[in-house]
């Protein structure tokens, strides 16, 4: 009934709420694999499946048989319809978010899994995203996840970032994430995902004809947490030589919004040195832009932040002690430095020659 091209839609449907979808992949290419699966235990992105989720399949399908039975004795005309799943969940596994066939908790803890069908997970779960996004209380934990999973996937699989641009989905996220900046997870969301996006050239050319400096900004005014994510993201998309993105960011401002984020303290950030880092690269990327390039140039000579980090190497910013997060100098006495600390005089001079040494003696030469 699956293969029919009529009912086929409908059945997997019909299927797919009772069942993880890959059963209803199973019975089309092989019914016996299929029934076997039906068997066995399995714990994988793409199938949860064990006697618990079993038994609990099986009493839902008598339950509703029972039901329209009853109901079909004192209405013989009544129509049976699916239960309500809200087409993210299914009666086997009720309390798991499934998207596109892919379980996204196991998934999360397993990105490198080889999926069956990653572009159409990556369709659904981009659709999820900006739709959750674009409510007007989206569901914060679900947001989260669904987030998180998306930047597993474009991280253990950039390939598939090539392909976003052409489902057109890029100008939409820009403008959600400075539209509903008051439900503090959407910005969150999107800076997240723009990030992941920047790991692409392709990606960074869409981008640039879109409109997004103005609502990142907004986004990181928003959610100051997250200005260590948007920095690496601005390093990356300016580092791309787009002319139109140093046009958008001088529109709005954001040369001086930069300058006083490298100014500022950035407690809510995990690694200020880092961030601080990644502030200087894209500004600097910024100032060698062809067309824009000077007036760039202008703001950053009239700052005296800028004159204080301009010249250092950017390693400077990260300790290069082993332990991650530990800086041992104290404060630094220059602004925008972070040091080791004096490290132990080394003797440069050679060891004194021994008197006895035979190398020395003349008779020896």
């Amino acid at each position: 009934m699956s293969l029919d091209k009529l009912v086929g839609p409908r059945v997997r449907l019909a299927l797919a709420a009772f069942l993880p979808p890959i059963f209803a992949d199973a019975m089309r290419d092989s019914p016996e694999a299929a029934v076997g699966m039906f068997e066995q235990a399995h714990e994988h992105p793409e199938l949860i499946w064990d006697q618990e989720a079993k038994d609990r399949a099986c009493a839902c399908v008598a339950r509703f048989r029972r039901e329209h039975q009853a109901n079909q004795s004192s209405n013989p005309s009544v129509l049976w319809k699916l239960p309500d799943t809200n087409g993210m969940t299914n009666l086997a596994t009720p309390n798991e978010i499934v998207v596109a066939g892919v379980y996204l908790r196991i998934f999360i803890a397993n990105p490198s899994w080889t999926l069956r069908k990653p572009r159409e997970f990556l369709t659904e779960l981009l659709e999820t995203c900006l739709n959750l996004m674009n409510k007007d209380k989206p569901n914060a934990e679900l947001l989260e996840i669904c987030t998180k999973a998306l930047c597993c996937l474009l991280q253990n699989q950039p390939a598939l970032l090539d392909l976003i641009p052409s489902m057109g989905h890029i100008p939409r996220l820009c403008r959600q994430m400075g539209s509903n900046i008051k439900q503090v997870v959407v910005p969150k969301s999107a800076i997240c995902i723009l990030n992941s996006l920047s790991m692409s050239n392709i990606c960074v050319n869409a981008i640039a004809q879109t409109e997004c400096m103005h609502p990142l900004k907004q986004a990181m005014q928003a959610r100051r947490d997250m200005v260590a994510v948007a920095c690496e993201a601005l390093h990356r998309l300016f580092s791309n030589n787009q002319d139109q993105l140093v046009k958008q960011a001088l529109d709005v401002d954001f040369v001086n919004f930069l300058l006083n984020l490298l100014e500022a303290r950035l407690d809510l950030v995990e690694n200020p040195a880092m961030t601080k880092a990644q502030i200087v690269k894209a500004l600097k990327s910024m100032s060698r832009s062809l067309m824009y390039g000077d007036r760039v140039n202008s703001i950053l000579e009239k700052s005296s932040v800028w004159l204080e980090y301009k010249d250092q190497k950017h390693d400077l910013f990260i300790s290069s002690t082993n332990i991650s997060g530990y800086l041992t100098a104290g404060t630094p006495t220059t602004a925008g430095y972070l040091t080791q600390g004096p490290s132990n005089k080394v003797t440069e001079a050679p060891p004194p020659v021994e008197k006895e040494d035979p190398l020395m003696r003349a008779d020896c030469l």
